[in-house]
């Protein structure tokens, strides 16, 4: 896995422990029903909410409920073992990842092809698509293999605002853009579709290009991109204090924070330290 990301830029993981993938897959089909007031499955979704307004609230309400419950760093928190080898034991984990919900035909529920780096991401961040539902390879989301270590500027990128979703708006929220960056059409032959199954994760660099146009399968993709970083990556967080949280750290870490501050409890030091460590004041 280590060759194949240095190599392409993501993989596909079996999760250690899926079982909290599978929990909750079961919570937000029992939320999905108490909202809906019937039954239905995930997958099915889509032939119950075909009017985007609806959509979008129901989006809005069941992801409310799902970062209540702290289900991405739940997941995340039970493949410890294999993320504390691929970046570190000094773990930051997302705190509130989004849920995407994304209905078959529906270009609107997509946010197309891009990297995560054009909007203040970094390489050193990685995101872990997990799934909800199987994802043919028709649903799912796509890659461009190799595209990681590309400067910024080897894509053409052609900025618009989109008139429907403004910033801080309920969709923005959502984790749609208010002024995407629009690729050029031509990179459509280059993205790899990437088809799995509950209890696997897409992890790549935020630096890979992404991203998905249309859902052409005929089941509604659930899935949440959780972000998990080292804690004292050189990433500028003064601008999204609360965006991670700690996941995990090391004894040496543990010892420093207690050198610097004593017994006192703070949270969010890490950049703190960094900044101690290379002299600045």
């Amino acid at each position: 896995m280590k060759d194949h990301f240095l190599k392409k830029g993501w993989f596909v993981l079996d999760f250690l422990d899926p079982t909290p993938v599978f929990q909750a897959r079961e919570f937000l089909e029992n939320k999905l029903c108490e909202l809906l007031g019937r039954n239905s499955t995930l997958e099915e979704y889509h032939h119950l909410a075909e009017d985007d307004l609806f959509h979008t609230n129901m989006q809005i309400k069941i992801t409310e409920l799902y970062r209540e419950q702290k289900w991405g760093p739940k997941i995340i928190e039970k493949q410890l073992p294999f993320f504390s080898d691929l970046l570190g034991p000094d773990l930051f984990v997302q705190s509130n990842p989004y849920l995407r919900i994304t209905r078959p035909d529906k270009p609107q529920d997509n946010i197309g092809y891009h990297r995560d780096t054009f909007y203040g991401g970094s390489p050193y961040e990685l995101s872990v698509l997990v799934p909800f539902v199987d994802v043919p390879a028709e649903s799912s989301l796509s890659v461009l293999s190799g595209s990681h270590t590309s400067p910024e500027d080897a894509y053409q990128t052609n900025q618009i605002i989109d008139e429907e979703v403004t910033k801080g708006s309920a969709k923005h929220q959502l984790g749609f853009l208010y002024a995407p960056k629009l690729m050029d059409n031509s990179i459509e032959e280059r993205m790899e579709p990437i088809p799995l199954k509950v209890g696997q994760a897409l992890v790549f660099s935020l630096s890979t290009v992404h991203g998905s146009r249309l859902n052409k399968g005929p089941v509604s993709r659930w899935s949440s991109d959780v972000r998990v970083m080292h804690a004292m990556a050189p990433v500028d967080l003064s601008a999204r204090p609360e965006y991670y949280q700690p996941l995990n750290e090391s004894v040496v870490t543990q010892a420093a924070k207690q050198y610097f501050y004593g017994k006192e409890r703070r949270e969010h030091v890490e950049l703190e330290l960094c900044d101690t460590a290379f002299g600045k004041q």
